[in-house]
């Protein structure tokens, strides 16, 4: 009986064929199982899709390495993210021009965004200070200095007066206020009428106040 000399096994079109299928479809199952798990909010479509939250604008992330972009080119991505955020706050028409930035968690860049922010509206002309009202995890005053010996907690306190705990920054229309020393009761402090009173002056004297405040899903202040 006569033999064949065509090769039975391994079927080289087969493996081929199953390779190929194989390669194109492990990729999109991971990256399908990789899409249906992810929780984060990755752009402007996302947030739009999942809440109901007036968006105000979008700010590129930050790799010229310095906090404030007084520091980098006005014609940066970041520093254009700032000015379209300006302009949208503008757009609102608000009566009182006195913004809290917070965040969920720390480390979310709320100091970041608010230093900036202030920066911005000081550009613009408009007088400006910004408020260290972080009193558990004070970090806002290492942009400006090295030391946080008074500020709003030694205001609030009785300690230090009001002249006492404004200071100059280095840009035009920019006055800011540190935190101070770590008080016991941060949460009481920020609560008295003393802090309802001294804001209500800074809008007297000051086009926009600017407030870096804590993490609010982390403390109750």
């Amino acid at each position: 009986m006569p033999f064949s000399n065509q090769i039975v096994n391994p079927n080289k079109k087969q493996n081929i064929t199953l390779a190929l299928l194989l390669g194109i479809l492990i990729p999109i199952v991971f990256m399908l199982i990789k899409e249906l798990i992810n929780d984060k909010v990755r752009s402007r479509v996302d947030l739009l899709n999942l809440t109901k939250i007036p968006l105000l604008g979008l700010v590129g992330k930050n790799y010229g390495g310095f906090n404030l972009i007084s520091k980098q080119n006005p014609k940066s991505v970041v520093y254009e993210g700032f000015r379209a955020l300006r302009s949208n706050l503008n757009s609102l028409h608000l009566n009182d021009k006195v913004f809290l930035v917070t965040s969920s968690i720390s480390g979310e860049g709320k100091t970041f965004i608010d230093e900036n922010l202030s920066i911005v509206f000081a550009r613009s002309g408009k007088k400006t200070i910004l408020i260290g009202a972080d009193l558990r995890k004070p970090k806002m005053f290492l942009t400006f200095t090295e030391n946080n010996d008074v500020g709003l907690s030694t205001y609030l306190s009785g300690i230090s007066s009001k002249d006492e705990i404004i200071h100059n920054s280095k840009i035009e229309n920019l006055d800011y206020i540190k935190s101070g020393p770590v008080p016991p009761n941060p949460a009481e402090l920020l609560g008295r009428d003393k802090m309802k009173d001294f804001l209500r002056e800074l809008q007297i004297e000051y086009d926009y106040v600017i407030i870096d405040s804590p993490p609010v899903f982390i403390v109750s202040d």
